[in-house]
Parts: structure tokens; C-alpha cells; sequence
């Protein structure tokens, strides 16, 4: 997914865990640490051009790495909030892994696929549910988390998160219903 995406669906899912007049904050931190597990497309060599791809959605993708990237992120992040807003290390803890723990689910709705299950398995998990840039997705969710930040809402927080969960499920259940998907094949196109 891109890195709007998955930043609007970590502070979603920060915004639902927060009292109200720490909604902003929390959307703050859910942004980023939603984002935070892309930064794997660091790990690069000059010997081998390719190795970005082999290590892009794999350990940082990993539903046993949430708890270590919540952690990371709350390393960095919390020097900068705690004293302006006031926030133990265990709230930023709680708001930065939920937002991580967003970011290898939404890259499972894709097509190329998620190691969920790293190092236990190798299979990418893949849903096919969602595109990678999908504006009818990610801009709903923007405006409804904006909403939530500036008017201290948690009514347009629970929309947002509603439609963040529904959407995805929607497609996934209608692409799983339709008649070329329960028979295996592509009908024929004739010219």
C-alpha cells in the first residue's frame, strides 16, 4: 500500500484507544508508526540490486515483529510528546504498536503480498482485496481522522474505522461470491 494508506490506517486505529483531547496526538503517532515498517526498503547492496525486494514485506511485515516495531517506534517518539502532551511511555507504547500493527494487514490486501507468518513460513499472504493506491480507501479515512484531530471527536474516529475494516471485507467477500471466482477459471471472451 502506499505510505498515505497506511499512515491513515495506523491513526485510525490510535485514535480508537485514546481519550478525546488526545486525539491529535495520537493520530501523530499512529501516522508514523503505521508507516514505519516500509523503512525495510532501506536494506539495500550494491553487490545485488535485487536484495531490497527479497527482504520488502518480511521481517518488518511479521505479525511476531509488531510488539519489537511498537517499540522501536516508541523509542524514538516518545522524547518528542511527552512532555508537551503529557503521555507515560506506556501510552505511547499502546498508540504506536496499534498503529504498526495495522501496517502487515493492509499490505496483505494486495496483490503482491505480506510474510505474515516470517520466520515460521515464507508464504505472502495476499487478499487481492485492495490496490495499492486506492483513493476510494485511503481519502474517506483521511478526512474522517483530520475530523477527529481538529474538532475532538471520537464520532468520525469510528466511522473511519468502520469503513477501514468494511471496505476491505466488502471486496473480499464479493470478489469470493462471484461465479468466476468460485469456479477457478476466466470465462471466455469472445471477440
Amino acid at each position: 500500500m502506499d505510505p498515505i494508506s497506511q499512515g491513515a490506517l495506523g491513526a485510525v486505529t490510535s485514535q480508537n484507544l485514546v481519550h478525546r483531547k488526545h486525539l491529535a496526538v495520537a493520530c501523530v503517532l499512529g501516522l508514523l508508526s503505521g508507516m514505519a515498517a516500509d523503512l525495510d526498503i532501506f536494506i539495500r547492496s550494491d553487490e545485488d540490486p535485487l536484495l531490497f525486494l527479497q527482504y520488502h514485506r518480511q521481517f518488518t511485515h511479521s505479525l511476531v515483529f509488531i510488539p519489537v516495531g511498537g517499540l522501536i517506534c516508541t523509542s524514538i517518539l516518545y522524547y518528542f510528546v511527552r512532555k508537551r502532551w503529557q503521555l507515560s511511555f506506556r501510552q505511547v507504547l499502546l498508540y504506536c504498536t496499534a498503529g504498526y500493527a495495522t501496517h502487515a494487514l493492509l499490505d496483505s490486501c494486495t496483490s503482491y503480498g505480506t510474510q505474515l507468518f516470517w520466520p515460521f513460513s515464507d508464504y505472502r499472504v495476499s487478499w487481492s482485496n485492495i490496490s495499492i493506491i486506492d483513493p476510494l480507501f485511503t481519502l474517506p479515512i483521511v478526512v474522517l481522522i483530520v475530523l477527529a484531530a481538529v474538532k475532538k471527536k471520537h464520532v468520525f474516529t469510528r466511522i473511519a474505522g468502520s469503513l477501514a475494516t468494511c471496505l476491505p471485507c466488502f471486496r473480499f467477500c464479493t470478489e469470493r461470491a462471484s461465479p468466476v471466482c468460485r469456479s477457478g477459471s476466466r470465462p471466455i471472451q469472445r471477440s
